[in-house]
């Protein structure tokens, strides 16, 4: 999955009135499918319980999770029937509210925890507070922020599938090149500056750390030494503070003292790392897998501490029940949940496609102790924090505030008179 730490895009979207039921077929019935593109398709069972899910993974990570599917429908004995329609992220959002409402959406949901605040206002899935109890699965074998973010107002409406953040990815290579120890990744902002200036060798191309001008947000930088953007709730701008004119005046000093390349676009950073010309940069496990296939000799570790600790903006997956489902339905896709967080399916998924483990039994387990990177990506995980992730106006606030203000900033204009600009602009995002 690209980069799912984005906010929720279906405002004005999701006006709906009264739903009905999506649910499901069992024993010699048929079922009504009309997830594949609008098209009618009628299912034929004979014994299981069909139930079907729909999600936007259209990358590599889509095919892993159909093989999941795929071996789940093979071997589960709980005459349960998975379907999976993966579609892309605007589709699957403009068309699932008129789905639900008419009952011929899908029984459940995979997407991003961004989401549940806004599917839950709209009235478009289900509290399933019972499904611990039902599944019999032990929560407390599991991250207690990881769990959390599949809740609102103190309700469960969804159950984990995947937990992400960002991490800073270094180039071994280029670690030993410039006399660095490269089992030794920065562990502060100091030591960060320190590694970016020694890498950098602009004569050759190389350059110590990826500061792209439309990667939106920064905020781990501002959150490392006591500076914000916004309060949980939206309601108080934090952004222009002293805090944040030191750390945004810091970044911009490193560009300055080019240890990276002036209008780097986020794109051509992952491409330069990719090709060994950048040493260091952020990013999180979506180009795990990706590295390993082009064989780069390359680290990851958690974002570097400030003055005030070291942070990083979290995000994640969960399924979630559509509105209306039967008991049936209910039944049959808590079954599935339980089957995804098996361990199995967890190791599995956390191997192939290089997202943290957040089970712990799959953390103690000797196979994801061994895999360096997999080791270093799920201690890295323990300082996730939340980045407007039930804000309306989330993207927004990457879009329209974060985004200018890091460009005008890294092409060297007055920090200050930025920061003033951003904060204008975030009070009218947030109607302040």
């Amino acid at each position: 999955m690209k980069r799912r730490i984005l906010s929720c895009l279906l405002a004005g979207v999701m006006a709906m009135s009264a739903l009905t039921g999506c649910g499901s077929t069992a024993s010699s019935g048929t079922v009504t499918d009309e997830a594949k593109g609008g098209e009618s398709e009628v299912k034929t069972t004979s014994d299981a319980t069909t139930i079907s899910f729909w999600c936007n993974f259209t990358g590599s990570d889509g095919d892993v999770l159909r093989e999941i599917v795929d071996n789940y429908n093979k071997t589960n004995t709980d005459n349960v029937k998975v379907e999976i329609d993966i579609m892309d992220y605007g589709t699957l959002q403009s068309k699932l509210p008129t789905a639900i409402s008419t009952g011929t959406g899908p029984s459940f949901i995979l997407a991003g925890v961004e989401l549940i605040k806004q599917y839950k206002e709209n009235n478009m899935i289900e509290p399933i507070d019972d499904f611990w109890d039902v599944s019999g699965i032990d929560k407390s074998n599991f991250n207690q922020n990881v769990l959390d973010k599949s809740y609102f107002d103190g309700t469960q409406y969804g159950v984990p599938m995947q937990y992400n953040l960002q991490y800073l990815y270094y180039n071994k290579d280029l670690f030993e090149a410039a006399g660095l120890d490269p089992n030794s990744p920065p562990k502060t902002m100091e030591e960060l500056e320190k590694a970016a200036v020694a890498c950098t060798d602009e004569a050759n191309g190389i350059y110590g750390l990826g500061l792209p001008v439309n990667y939106g947000n920064y905020v781990e930088y501002l959150w490392a030494n006591g500076g914000d953007v916004v309060s949980l709730d939206g309601k108080e701008n934090l952004l222009n503070s002293e805090e944040n004119v030191k750390t945004l005046t810091w970044l911009q000093e490193m560009i300055n003292k080019g240890v990276s390349p002036k209008a780097l676009d986020a794109g051509e950073a992952d491409t330069m790392f990719q090709a060994g010309r950048l040493a260091m940069y952020t990013s999180g496990p979506w180009n795990i897998n990706g590295l390993n296939q082009l064989g780069v000799n390359y680290g990851i570790t958690a974002i570097p501490a400030g003055t005030k600790g070291a942070f990083s903006p979290e995000g994640g997956c969960s399924w979630m029940l559509t509105k209306g489902a039967d008991e049936a339905t209910k039944q049959a896709a808590y079954k599935f949940m339980a089957y995804w967080l098996s361990d199995d399916v967890l190791k599995e998924w956390s191997n192939r496609n290089g997202f943290p483990v957040w089970s712990n039994t799959v953390l103690q387990d000797a196979d994801i102790q061994a895999n360096e990177i997999l080791a270093d990506v799920s201690e890295a995980s323990t300082i996730g924090r939340d980045y407007h992730l039930t804000l309306d106006c989330g993207s927004q606030i990457d879009a329209d505030v974060m985004q200018p203000m890091m460009e005008k900033i890294l092409s060297g204009e007055d920090v200050k008179a930025s920061l003033d600009e951003a904060s204008k602009k975030l009070d009218e995002v947030l109607g302040l």
